[in-house]
């Protein structure tokens, strides 16, 4: 017979079972019965028992008193919930020896008095389990019912964290699997600390997207019921939100399609809609445009970024095109008056970004990134643009730089749309041909390592480090290019000469 969640503690309350006298072991009444199991011989214990209930006659016992101690350390062993002894008067006594070892284990050994017979008690326990199971029906369908209002209703996912906590009697979290809180109840608890952490999964469309974390060291059924009807609400909640999220993400994405194909909406139709979409259109805005072989990472990427937007309180938009990932960055505007405030810093966005893209342990290694300069929300085609054009142009002067930003090769772009090719053309043969000449016939790369000497102010460490090579050979090679082009590397009007005829021979000539 199978019992739902009764302690033995429970089962003593029944009426027929009031006259019923605990032995010893007491500390042990509140383990969970599952089953309840008559043995006529006592040697017949064996197997698992685990949460049985064992109901044995004293006339078992009489001629075998040691049988007792055996019994009881076989009934620990085995997971039992407790011994029923009936007609214990039939016995001289209880030893002091089983009662020690009953309070030892803490298995509770228990006088059934001779009138009562096994079939009233099994009739009984039937009943207070139907009784118990109608109660936690009833409470379960209660607490659906104001669940499923809340989640109708719209109160919101911490309103439903909170009743759950109220249900449970204890903390709750609801926690993404990048271990993010997403709500908690109290608000602000921190799951970290919990003591006695159960946790269930939330699963959407056969997915789990998060887990539900109690911190609670025992649960019973009605307990066990509510994280179930918890489980199942929280789902929606999340499947909601996750919804309204991507519905506000696709109509970001349309407005900024709009933003980046000129001419641009009227000011105030983008601040307007850009304030509706939560993207503020009192903040200065980057775009960035992180490139590779393959797509980034799209869940790995938006999550980095939305965690670093977190520490700054804003809400920046991320896009994935192609190969491409843009991200759109905002930073409130400083205000003069509150110049010193470290709140109204400029956010760091070339950096961060930057050390995305060198951290070994991400997913971005071999990628490549162009940040324009910061721009107002109705000039961010702009931006965009310039992201392109230092990306570009980061392929062919930046060496093994990961990240560009436009601000650093504005003149270069600036020079590849006002360059007279023919003229270039003409002094860079006059100045360069024969280091070109030596590059295609002996394969080396010295037209790269003298533009990068002149664009590190003459620096061989930093050369060395663009090209990815010792500085000695750095060294050698610039012996090769004086020895070639008799190139006085100390002086400054050549140095221009040269660098403006590497700037025209990669951005135009040679554009790979």
């Amino acid at each position: 017979m199978r019992v739902l969640e009764l302690t033995i503690q429970e089962l003593l309350k029944i009426p027929l079972l009031h006259q019923t006298k605990v032995i010893s072991g007491a500390q042990g009444l509140d383990r969970v019965v599952k089953t309840i199991d008559i043995i006529e011989e006592p040697y017949e214990i064996a197997g698992d028992k685990q949460g049985v209930l064992i109901l044995v006659t004293a006339y078992a016992l009489r001629d075998r008193p040691a049988l007792l101690l055996t019994m009881i350390q076989q009934l620990h062993q085995s997971g039992a919930a407790g011994l029923v002894i009936k007609s214990v008067q039939v016995l001289d006594h209880i030893s002091a020896e089983a009662k020690e070892l009953s309070d030892q284990y803490g298995l509770p050994l228990i006088e059934l008095p001779e009138d009562i017979s096994y079939s009233d008690i099994t009739h009984a326990v039937i009943e207070q389990a139907l009784h118990r199971q109608e109660v936690l029906l009833q409470r379960s369908d209660e607490s659906y019912r104001t669940l499923t209002t809340m989640v109708l209703e719209n109160i919101g996912i911490q309103a439903v964290s909170d009743h759950v906590a109220g249900l449970l009697k204890a903390p709750v979290a609801v926690i993404n699997h990048s271990e993010e809180l997403i709500v908690s109840s109290p608000i602000g608890w921190d799951f970290h600390h919990a003591q006695y952490p159960v946790r269930r999964n939330i699963n959407v469309d056969q997915r789990s997207v998060a887990y539900l974390l109690v911190d609670k060291e025992h649960l019973d059924a009605m307990e066990e019921v509510g994280i179930e009807q918890a489980r199942l609400v929280l789902a929606l909640e999340l499947m909601r939100n996750k919804i309204i999220e991507d519905t506000e993400n696709r109509l970001r994405g349309n407005f900024i399609d709009e933003l980046m194909t000129p001419p641009a909406p009227p000011r105030h139709e983008v601040e307007d809609r850009g304030q509706q979409l939560g993207m503020n259109p009192s903040h200065l805005w980057e775009v960035a445009v992180i490139e590779g072989r393959v797509a980034p990472d799209e869940e790995w990427l938006t999550r980095l970024l939305y965690q670093e937007a977190a520490k700054y309180n804003i809400r920046p938009h991320i896009e994935f095109r192609s190969n491409r990932a843009i991200l759109f960055l905002p930073t409130p505007q400083v205000n003069a008056d509150y110049a010193g405030d470290q709140r109204q810093q400029t956010i760091p966005w070339a950096d961060i970004v930057l050390s995305w893209l060198n951290d070994k342990e991400g997913k971005l290694a071999g990628y490549r990134s162009g940040i324009g300069r910061p721009k107002a929300l109705w000039d961010i085609h702009e931006g965009f643009s310039e992201a392109r054009n230092a990306l570009t142009i980061s392929r062919r002067l930046s060496g093994e730089t990961a990240l560009t930003a436009y601000k650093d090769i504005e003149v270069y772009h600036l020079l590849r749309g006002t360059m007279d090719e023919k003229g270039f053309g003409i002094l860079f043969d006059r100045k360069l041909g024969k280091l070109k000449q030596y590059d295609e016939e002996h394969t080396t790369d010295l037209l790269r390592t003298l533009f990068f000497y002149l664009e590190s102010r003459s620096s061989l460490i930093d050369t060395a480090h663009l090209l990815s090579i010792h500085r000695n050979s750095v060294k050698y090679r610039l012996e090769r290019i004086r020895d070639i082009t008799g190139f006085d590397l100390n002086d400054p009007h050549e140095q221009l000469v040269y660098q403006m005829c590497l700037i025209y021979y990669y951005l135009l000539e040679h554009p790979e």
